[in-house]
């Protein structure tokens, strides 16, 4: 039995697609054979993807900037522990020290040594800090303020710049310049403290020298290290944070650094 339908050809049970029906039917596709198995090959030109929903994007910009807000509040509080540890080491050795004669003055030795080691674990997380703060400042000056004040053209390129640090996440700043800062910030004043807590006690305690070299005398570490070696240690430790923080960027220069990294 056969019959003609609108280009469609029936045949004992089988139906066959005339080519002008199916390129009416499914643009875009070119017909191989018009046997029992129809084979298809894709068109050379594909369509265009469509554009990306500004509703879903709005969204996803809020979460990521709420979350990366949370990160960065969470990795500021952990500086401030970490400063309080230098604190309350600062003022706990200097109080036992002080507070005897039969205290050692070097014990104020280990306050710096304390210090130094809270100033390591404090430039490690500041790098980590910065990483948020500088996601942060890349959405609000490119997408927020967008909002508010759209340029013309529109800037596009830090969603790249985002997208890049998103994928692989890189510091924005090296550990070297983040202890040169904290050490501005906090933990010079802290090294000047137990240095001048160290030189009273030594003068102080057990009594007033009579000398400068009695008083050079009394810097020496027991029989371990003598005078002029602890002198030119402590001396070179306090002159050398000193210099580095007298070096260190302000956090002005050090933001505009971290937000111009890649743009």
């Amino acid at each position: 039995m056969k019959c003609e339908i609108e280009g469609c050809v029936r045949l004992e049970g089988e139906i066959g697609i005339a080519p002008t029906a199916l390129a009416r039917v499914v643009p875009g596709v070119t017909l191989v054979s018009t046997m029992a198995a129809v084979h298809f090959e894709p068109s050379l030109n594909p369509p265009e993807p469509a554009a990306p929903d500004t509703s879903s994007f709005d969204t996803a910009m809020a979460h990521l900037y709420r979350g990366e807000m949370h990160r960065m509040v969470t990795w500021r509080q952990r500086l401030d522990i970490t400063t309080n540890w230098g604190v309350i080491a600062a003022l706990g050795m200097t109080t036992f020290a002080l507070g005897s004669e039969r205290t050692p003055p070097y014990i104020l030795l280990l306050g710096l040594a304390v210090v130094a080691m809270c100033l390591v674990i404090e430039a490690r997380r500041y790098r980590h800090f910065h990483c948020s703060l500088y996601r942060l400042r890349l959405i609000e000056q490119h997408y927020f303020a967008g909002q508010l004040q759209p340029l013309s053209p529109p800037d596009r390129t830090w969603r790249q710049h985002l997208a890049t640090d998103l994928v692989r996440p890189a510091p924005t700043i090296g550990f070297f310049a983040a202890a040169r800062f904290r050490l501005r910030r906090n933990y010079l004043m802290l090294s000047y403290f137990i240095t001048a807590a160290w030189l009273t006690k030594v003068f102080i305690h057990p009594s007033s020298p009579k000398t400068a070299a009695e008083y050079f005398a009394r810097l020496a570490v027991g029989d371990l290290f003598p005078s002029w070696f602890v002198a030119v240690t402590a001396g070179a430790f306090v002159l050398t944070s000193t210099a580095l923080a007298a070096t260190s960027a302000n956090e002005d220069t050090v933001e505009r650094r971290m937000t111009s990294r890649k743009m």
